[in-house]
């Protein structure tokens, strides 16, 4: 297992956790989500040709379909998947909880 299918697997584990959705489950490109109407939603790319994890974050949708914006956090070491495991446990205690 490579050092980023071993972040991919703690980044998935916490995002269960936390009660996160994960939707196309793989290890290369995949979308957690608590809802899919709000800014708590994250895109997951393994580029794999650079080494790094690249972090997108829910835009909005269009016909059913979430947008993701530009990268906003790469991840290229174990520091930096625990920083972003505290993000997703953050962002889950923290969204705006409305109906």
């Amino acid at each position: 297992m490579t050092k980023q299918e071993e972040w991919i697997k703690l980044i998935k584990n916490v995002s269960l956790e936390q009660e996160y959705e994960i939707n196309n489950e793989d290890n290369l490109k995949f979308q957690i989500y608590i809802d899919r109407w709000n800014a708590v939603a994250f895109e997951i790319y393994n580029n794999k040709s650079s080494g790094y994890i690249e972090v997108s974050q829910w835009e909005g949708n269009s016909e059913d379909n979430a947008i993701y914006g530009r990268s906003v956090y790469s991840i290229r070491n174990y520091s930096d998947v625990v920083n972003f495991c505290n993000i997703l446990i953050s962002s889950a205690k923290l969204r705006a909880r409305r109906k």
